[in-house]
């Protein structure tokens, strides 16, 4: 008979489906940068007024992001995903057919917005710290890393399309891509919990009926929402993700349009954009095994100076800039930002264990120059209150837990 310790673990499956997924839904959302500028070409709108639906998308997804966890622990990835990439797919697919901004606000700014909500970064997360405890950060960093290649894709792709079809066909290929991958992959493999399939985190057998015990009395506290946000702590990590939030959105969106306006092809541009999320494909899984070794802070510190350094890259481009600055920005912002959201949710989950943008920043500097040096300060705010939130005094070694329903904040 096979013991429970040599069977193949299905976490790895939930990880692969999770990769997957974050390709298809983060290369989307990352193409925001080429519909941006292809809208600029085609209307001569305002970059203030062509940003208002990436905006509203994004506020929109913030301001929801608790009802997406909640949803998730109530319905669970085999309902609440397919639903996600439902409206993903058809806030696509209408953009495409958009006429005027307010088309665009219903449609990228509240269909594309809570779509990725439902099916994006934060429930991928929580559901890794379900399947996973040791080799947290790993699996985090794999789901992450589909998210990069989705970049390195789609992104290119999206531009090619547009180069040679238009944004209209490009953005209905890509809705289309969304709905019939991402729906059926959900709905017919994802499972919510370890216990669904009588399994325990990390794949290991079964404590001792002593050690499970143990393992499972209330020895720690038993976090909230409303508890959580009492502690300092939990305003600290705000604040980082806060900042990771700013820092990732506002590079996808504005990156492309800011190389194209210094004089560089936008096919070159959508390269450069492909080569950094290579990066920080690999940067996410190879962040996320050593925070898992060596700790949360230090690890994030290092990805936080190379982010800032390609930052300075992209901020310090102009028309007369030495052409290798583009690449220095692939490749050290890519390789930074993949430890994002590799400690971003392994750092929350050690510490409570259980259960953004209106005026454009162009219009008001004339460039995006001053918008991506504002980028680098809130980026090493983030670092900052990740080491004053100190994950590293709340990591421990823990027994296996029984495979009880357990609440994740």
């Amino acid at each position: 008979m096979t013991t429970p310790e040599k069977r193949f673990y299905y976490g790895w499956v939930i990880v692969a489906i999770g990769f997957c997924t974050m390709l298809l839904v983060q290369g989307s959302f990352a193409s925001s940068g080429v519909l941006f500028a292809a809208l600029a070409q085609e209307y001569g709108w305002s970059r203030a007024t062509i940003s208002l639906p990436f905006s509203v998308a994004l506020v929109g997804y913030a301001s929801l992001t608790w009802l997406s966890g909640r949803l998730f622990d109530r319905y669970g990835p085999r309902r609440m995903f397919p639903l996600g990439a439902l409206g993903l797919g058809l806030g696509l697919i209408l953009s495409a057919q958009a006429r005027t901004p307010w088309h665009l606000y219903l449609t990228w700014g509240v269909l594309v917005g809570q779509g990725l909500n439902l099916i994006g970064f934060v429930p991928h997360l929580t559901q890794m710290s379900l399947w996973f405890h040791q080799r947290r950060g790993l699996a985090s960093g794999l789901v992450l890393s589909g998210a990069s290649m989705g970049t390195l894709i789609l992104v290119p792709g999206a531009q090619y399309l547009v180069n040679g079809y238009g944004w209209r066909l490009a953005y209905t290929v890509l809705g289309l891509l969304v709905l019939g991958v991402l729906v059926p992959l959900n709905a017919l493999w994802q499972r919510h919990y370890p216990a669904d399939l009588g399994l325990y985190p990390d794949g290991v057998p079964a404590p001792p009926p002593a050690v499970a015990a143990q393992a499972s009395a209330p020895s720690t506290t038993s976090w909230t929402l409303r508890r959580a946000m009492t502690t300092r702590r939990f305003w600290y990590l705000f604040v980082m993700v806060t900042g990771i939030g700013w820092l990732s959105n506002i590079t996808n969106v504005h990156q492309i349009a800011h190389m194209v306006s210094n004089g560089f092809p936008s096919l070159l541009a959508a390269e450069v954009v492909a080569m950094m999320g290579l990066m920080r494909a690999a940067g996410s899984t190879i962040w996320g095994g050593l925070a898992d070794r060596f700790g949360r802070e230090g690890i994030y510190t290092i990805g936080t100076c190379l982010c800032l350094s390609g930052l300075a890259c992209l901020a310090n481009l102009s028309p007369a800039a030495p052409g290798w600055l583009p690449y220095g920005y692939a490749v050290a912002y890519g390789l930074g930002a993949g430890v994002h959201g590799a400690v971003e949710i392994t750092a929350i989950a050690d510490i409570f264990h259980g259960p953004h943008l209106g005026e454009s920043l162009f219009d008001h500097w004339g460039s995006y120059h001053g918008a991506f040096a504002l980028t680098m300060g809130v980026s090493l705010l983030g670092c900052l209150t990740l080491w004053l939130a100190a994950p590293r005094h709340s990591r421990r070694v823990v027994a296996p837990p029984a495979p009880l329903r357990e609440e994740v904040l």
